[in-house]
């Protein structure tokens, strides 16, 4: 078991109240104050006066919480750094897959615990834990591979399969010239990547902007004999789609925009009314939606403090949140820049997402040139 402070930060933000201020009125000192900041032991008698500053018990400042959860950025990192071995670069830990991409269990252990800590039961939860099923494990689990998104020559033994009618691509507003002249082409992977709904390409392209989702008709293509496989984790893949066979989409912020107007302020909704909203779409979904709030310029500041409070909740349970692109537009719209630090509720999701000291750090999201680079896919700039 592990101390977390989250509750303290919690507190603060509906206090309205900054880390500077309780510093002042709790006569503690900085150094006192940064170690709740890093989930640190903290001496009773500072607790005692942060309490009694603040009017409240222990058990509104602090918790005890499991391991897992403390380490689970450091297992999301470490599912990134095993998904760039098993598909681009196994020699970064000096390891080399065989023809159809398997890697030796054992030797991905070692090679990893180079740098990511690693143990064969967080290898098995993060394959078994994986929202997409990136990876697998051959029968006897001294073998791993990822089923699919290599840029290295492998074969994964797809198997071919005739497709639906039809299936999407989704990609950034800037990709669509390129597409327009040459169709979809796998550039560095091996094959196109395709999706069944037309959800699930909205959610990528968000990824590289603007989302634009391609029609692709499919079965016209098995017609006249280009081949498709399906993944083990449901990936449509396929060579390349020439441009007579993609048809770009109206209208596919259509469901993405009903789930924003429910997620935007408003105030006939309740909490049990927000509750079901969270509760009926994909994690996914939401934040697709709360993207497309925090771009448009038509809101109202109430609306972007929503979507920040429903982001806050999301980073606390420890949701894959694109952080760059999510802290940038957070404060792109709430931010001051003469004070990064004032704005308590995202100042809280900026130190979850970066893994920030919240009591005492000198990062400055308006010169993070991560969040800068993002932002410009968008033509956003923080000034």
């Amino acid at each position: 078991m592990a101390v977390s402070y989250k509750k303290l930060w919690k507190l603060l933000i509906d206090r309205d109240m900054t880390k500077t201020q309780l510093r002042k009125d709790a006569q503690i000192s900085t150094g006192a104050l940064a170690k709740p900041g890093k989930n640190e032991n903290v001496n009773t008698e500072i607790l005692v006066k942060i309490c009694k500053t603040l009017h409240c018990d222990l058990s509104d400042i602090m918790e005890l919480t499991d391991e897992g959860m403390v380490n689970k950025m450091s297992m999301k990192e470490t599912s990134k750094y095993i998904s760039l071995i098993l598909r681009h670069k196994p020699e970064t830990i000096g390891i080399t897959l065989d023809e159809h991409g398997w890697a030796n269990v054992d030797e991905l252990i070692e090679g990893v615990n180079k740098t990511h800590p690693l143990t064969m039961d967080t290898l098995e939860e993060i394959v078994r834990t994986d929202e997409k099923q990136r990876y697998s494990f051959n029968e006897d689990k001294t073998l791993i591979r990822a089923n699919q998104g290599h840029s290295i020559p492998v074969d994964v033994e797809l198997k071919e399969v005739r497709p639906p009618r039809y299936l999407y691509h989704g990609t950034g507003e800037k990709y669509v010239s390129s597409i327009d002249e040459q169709g979809l082409i796998p550039k560095s992977r091996l094959y196109v990547h395709l999706s069944e709904d037309i959800e699930t390409a909205i959610r990528v392209g968000t990824r590289h902007g603007k989302p634009v989702v391609y029609r692709v008709l499919a079965d016209r293509m098995s017609d006249d004999g280009i081949v498709f496989y399906k993944s083990v984790n449901d990936v449509w893949l396929t060579k390349a789609v020439p441009v007579e066979y993609l048809k770009k989409e109206d209208h596919v912020f259509v469901g993405l925009n009903a789930l924003a107007s429910k997620l935007r302020y408003s105030p006939q909704n309740d909490e049990y009314e927000e509750g079901a909203v969270l509760a009926e779409y994909k994690w996914d979904d939401i934040q697709a939606a709360l993207i497309s709030i925090l771009l448009d310029d038509n809101c109202v500041k109430a609306d972007y403090e929503k979507a920040a409070e429903i982001i806050w909740d999301a980073a606390l349970a420890g949701k894959e949140i694109q952080k760059e692109l999510i802290v940038g537009l957070l404060y792109y719209r709430l931010g001051d820049r003469n004070a990064p630090y004032d704005n308590n509720l995202i100042w809280s999701i900026a130190s979850e997402l970066k893994d920030l000291n919240y009591a005492n750090s000198e990062y400055d999201p308006y010169k993070d040139e991560g969040i800068s680079k993002k932002l410009d896919e968008y033509g956003i700039r923080l000034v």
